[in-house]
């Protein structure tokens, strides 16, 4: 990872799907489970934008707290880029964007527990959910047309693109050509005409024919997707508050 496009692409991959996952099952059954209590002490004053906040604020506890163990684990195994766009460090910028997709996914979390009525149905939702983020987020599939304008509202998708341009992706050799070469090389006149040429000529190519736009090298793009991330907060808070308000209107 960080040396190679396609092994970078991956490990990014893995990385977003571990923070949403542990977003998501952190914070999925949090409210629906105190439905009855949040019931009665609303009807006796509560304010849900209040009670709201107060599990927003645990959950930035523990999302911090998760970022910081999984970093550690990550920064003991691999090699980080030393530069970052954002803070001048990769391992900054990196840490930055785990906790923003912590975080967002638990907040995700918070709004389908405001929503559903049981633990429950929280949890059989919830592998839905996890497999919607992973097919929109742009590592598996090629998303084009109206399939990339519904991946802009998924997590995933802004969580790779950040991970991924900070990385500097595009300037990383890709094996994808390096590959197919090799096959050639089994033939003797085609691998005799392959030796002239330099291996660092062959990964320069490979990187530029290879470059993908919405991954270009460039500060205000890590802005962007961390500023995406943060409206995913706030528009989840907005969505928990809101559903909550109609608890009165529960037949149990």
């Amino acid at each position: 990872m960080f040396v190679i496009k396609e092994d970078t692409r991956v490990g990014a991959f893995a990385m977003v799907s571990a923070c949403i996952w542990i977003g998501i099952f952190n914070s999925i059954q949090s409210v629906c489970k105190e439905r009855g209590i949040i019931k009665r002490e609303h009807r006796s004053g509560l304010y849900i934008s209040a009670y709201m906040m107060a599990h927003m604020i645990y959950q930035a506890a523990i999302c911090l707290a998760q970022t910081v163990i999984m970093f550690v684990i990550y920064d003991f195994w691999m090699d980080f880029p030393e530069k970052g766009l954002m803070t001048g460090s990769f391992r900054i910028d990196l840490f930055i964007t785990f906790f923003l997709l912590t975080y967002a996914s638990a907040a995700l979390g918070l709004a389908v527990s405001s929503v559903v009525h049981s633990p429950t149905t929280a949890m059989t939702i919830m592998p839905f959910i996890l497999i919607v983020q992973l097919i929109f987020s742009g590592a598996i599939f090629w998303l084009e047309g109206p399939m990339d304008k519904l991946s802009d509202v998924t997590i995933s998708k802004w969580g790779m693109r950040a991970v991924c341009t900070d990385a500097n992706i595009n300037s990383m050799p890709s094996s994808m050509l390096s590959d197919q070469l090799y096959i050639f090389r089994q033939y003797e006149p085609v691998a005799k005409i392959l030796d002239l040429i330099p291996e660092e000529m062959i990964m320069e190519y490979s990187s530029r024919v290879t470059y993908e736009s919405i991954y270009e090298y460039n500060r205000d793009n890590v802005k962007k997707e961390w500023q995406i991330l943060g409206s995913f907060i706030v528009l989840y808070y907005g969505i928990s508050v809101v559903s909550l308000q109609f608890i009165d209107r529960d037949k149990r």
